[in-house]
């Protein structure tokens, strides 16, 4: 049995603190033993978290070593989209021209407020910059470094501190190991050491820390202290609440916290005259004008993440299918719960082994639970939604591993005559060994990630920006929209977050349509008529096919400004997800699965055969052989309808096969030199995305290519009406 029952007992009786009893006590009341084991403990937290930043540093070897990908002249590249986001207000606020509530110009799209479903507003700069956007810039100031240079070095600097907080938290439930090995896996948990590697500079580099700091802070608040001490303890959480609303606003969150405060004081024996004056304390402290929004917070949380599929069925146009953005973003889809769990620790098995640990001590030890569930809950979503919460999961695996340590180790001081210095030491250095031996993943899986736009794409972006006029837009998919607007100088339709609105699937249209005129129309009207106009167009029409056509037939206003079609190398990748966008539901309810553009990791090519990784191409027979599929099913040999051969971005052949069905080849070439080989359906091939981008083909009446030169990125100037 484990002797967390006899502390639970023991806390029966003594209420919070709960102090493990022993002979030897010092004056200050202080057991010198538990006091040599926090100073030890806090010494091997503080040497793994500086292993484990001198581990995501060592990335930074990639930015040198294979610089063409890594690194544009002097800016660094950065390894998510979301950190231009960041570095853009950084780079403001560094140069005296952020402006609170300004409008935000570049970000051409309206959007609903948090609440609100009925008024589509204009995109306004943040009230308050952000606390990620203001480090970033202090931190570039006090160093000499540039903005870039700055925010690629911060995540790895920042992503360990919360293995501080939550050995506190673990060592005041009085087991220190658990807080000691619950922060090595949260650490190197693979989910949260890619988000906080060098280069992803985003709010996930403390998102483990404010949570971790308010959890230690609210376990020390005790039943039995004067109201006074209890009022500081609770200011100080409020504090830490409201920087975390700066860092990563979510009011939700805010009063989860509120009311796990009260409900804590109130298990630990505290009257309402003592918890109530101390939930209003940190409410103050924690920013009152959070709380507005937290209900609207959690009901947005929940559509995204809990019922998605029941908002989307809600929607009064659903034929538009705005939550369907979310199912096409990768880290939005869930993993299976074993590929989850492996992402935690090398083997599912293991992370269960924790899990179960940790469940049946939390059984035990229940009065502590308020203090951890809003991060319990958080990070159980991994096991249910999104595979961002298993960030919030990972230390509460490494938690219970440390809890069968700690269980171990008193067995085994029970049986023996040890000293009792012997048994938390012990402890503290088992777990280490415990993670080494069996939960540390392997280096190859901590190597650096690659960058989120190559370093020939942002110099191909900079250099367009130089071709097009100041003031123009630019119509292209969303993931590169932070990128552009920081880059480029110029705007864009939908960005990182507004993805989810009508343009998004207007935009997805014009790129998954046959038709040039088709992508004419959907740019003026979007240009000018924006969410509000696309929402109430599709109040007339029936279904999503019919608001194209009545899109299309309508008055075609001239663009405010010049508007230019944008096409990136990682846009074919995500054409499967536009067609989901833009294809109408079938009459049962059900979508087409798009077949999407493939490119192929191709090892043989012959005028007789092309070999790639899961597919081979008969020229002879005129067939595709696809095998090894994700889904492990096996389909037939479908016909080779046509092989294009694309050189320096021009179609040099097209051999036309005699059948009327099948898949397409296309071979592009620069210099003599292959460079990709895609596969596509006929859907894909005849796609305006297909044509324009990877053809080089264009309906010369309605758009103007520009003279660019670069293979990279193709830009076409949308023309007016002739």
């Amino acid at each position: 049995m484990w002797q967390t029952i006899h502390v639970s007992i023991d806390a029966e009786r003594h209420r919070f603190p709960m102090q493990l009893l022993s002979q030897s006590v010092d004056a200050d009341g202080s057991v010198p033993h538990e006091r040599l084991s926090l100073w030890i403990g806090i010494a091997m937290v503080l040497l793994a978290a500086v292993v484990a930043t001198g581990l995501r540093l060592s990335q930074l070897s990639a930015w040198s070593h294979e610089e063409s990908a890594y690194q544009a002249g002097e800016v660094p590249m950065m390894t998510t989209l979301d950190a231009y986001y960041g570095i853009r207000l950084a780079r403001q606020h560094a140069n005296g021209t952020f402006v609170p509530g300004a409008l935000a110009e570049p970000r051409h799209f309206t959007r609903t407020p948090m609440g609100s479903s009925e008024r589509w507003v204009p995109q306004w700069e943040p009230r308050t910059l952000p606390l990620l956007s203001r480090v970033i810039a202090t931190a570039a100031q006090v160093t000499g470094a540039s903005i870039e240079r700055a925010a690629l070095v911060l995540p790895p600097l920042l992503s360990s501190l919360f293995m501080l907080p939550l050995f506190l938290a673990f060592r005041r439930l009085g087991v220190p190991a658990a807080g000691l090995l619950g922060g090595l896996v949260g650490t190197f948990c693979l989910q949260y050491y890619q988000r906080t590697g060098a280069g992803w500079s985003d709010t996930d580099s403390l998102n483990l820390f404010f949570p971790w700091a308010l959890a230690a802070t609210m376990l020390q608040m005790a039943g039995e202290q004067r109201l006074r001490r209890l009022l500081a303890w609770a200011a100080m959480a409020g504090a830490i609440e409201y920087a975390y609303s700066l860092w990563y606003w979510k009011p939700g969150l805010a009063l989860g916290v509120a009311l796990m405060l009260g409900l804590h004081l109130a298990l630990a024996g505290a009257g309402w005259r003592r918890w109530l004056p101390c939930m209003l304390v940190f409410v103050l402290f924690s920013g009152p004008t959070q709380y507005v929004y937290a209900l609207a917070s959690l009901v947005d949380f929940g559509e995204h993440y809990l019922w998605a599929a029941h908002a989307a069925a809600a929607q009064p146009l659903a034929a538009l299918r705005f939550p369907d953005v979310w199912s096409t973003i990768s880290e939005i889809q869930p993993l299976t719960r074993r590929e989850t769990l492996a992402t935690i620790v090398p083997h599912a098995e293991l992370a269960v082994i924790g899990l179960v640990a940790f469940a049946a001590w939390v059984a035990v030890r229940w009065r502590s639970l308020p203090a951890l569930l809003p991060w319990m809950l958080l990070g159980a979503m991994a096991l249910v939604g999104s595979r961002r919460f298993t960030l919030y999961l990972a230390p509460f695996v490494g938690a219970g591993w440390g809890l069968l340590v700690t269980a171990l180790v008193r067995l085994w001081s029970a049986r023996s005559t040890s000293s009792p210095y012997v048994q938390p030491i012990a402890a503290l250095l088992c777990s280490v060994v415990v993670f080494s031996v069996w939960l540390m993943p392997s280096t190859e899986r901590l190597k650096a990630p690659g960058p989120a736009v190559p370093a020939p794409v942002f110099t191909s972006l900079k250099t367009l920006a130089e071709r097009i006029p100041a003031g123009a837009r630019l119509w292209t998919w969303w993931d590169l929209g932070y990128l552009i607007v920081d880059t480029t100088g110029r705007g864009v339709y939908h960005d990182g977050a507004v993805q989810f609105t009508p343009q998004t699937n207007l935009v997805a249209a014009s790129f998954a349509s046959p038709d040039p005129e088709v992508m004419h129309s959907l740019v003026r009207f979007v240009d000018h008529e924006g969410n509000r106009g696309i929402v109430d167009a599709a109040s007339r029409v029936p279904d999503f096919a019919a608001l194209l056509e009545h899109i299309r037939r309508a008055a075609r206003p001239a663009t405010e400004r010049p508007v230019f079609v944008l096409f990136t190398p990682d846009m074919p990748a995500k054409f499967q997800g536009m067609q989901t966008l833009a294809t109408p539901l079938r009459p049962d309810g059900q979508r087409p699965r798009p077949f999407g553009i493939h490119r192929l990791n191709c090892s043989s090519l012959s005028d007789a055969r092309i070999v790639c990784e899961g597919i081979t191409v008969d020229l002879i027979a005129g067939l595709v052989h696809r095998t090894g599929l994700p889904d492990g099913r096996t389909v037939p040999p479908e016909p080779l309808r046509r092989l294009v051969s694309v050189e320096e971005g021009r179609v040099v052949r097209e051999q036309q096969s005699t059948a009327d069905q099948g898949l397409t080849v296309e071979m592009m070439s620069a210099g003599g030199a292959l460079q990709a080989v895609y596969l596509l359906d006929e859907s894909a091939f005849a796609s305006n995305l297909n044509q324009m981008y990877l053809l080089g083909r264009h309906d010369p009446t309605r758009f103007e290519a520009v003279d660019h030169h670069d293979a990279q990125v193709r830009a076409f100037r949308v023309l007016p009406l002739r």
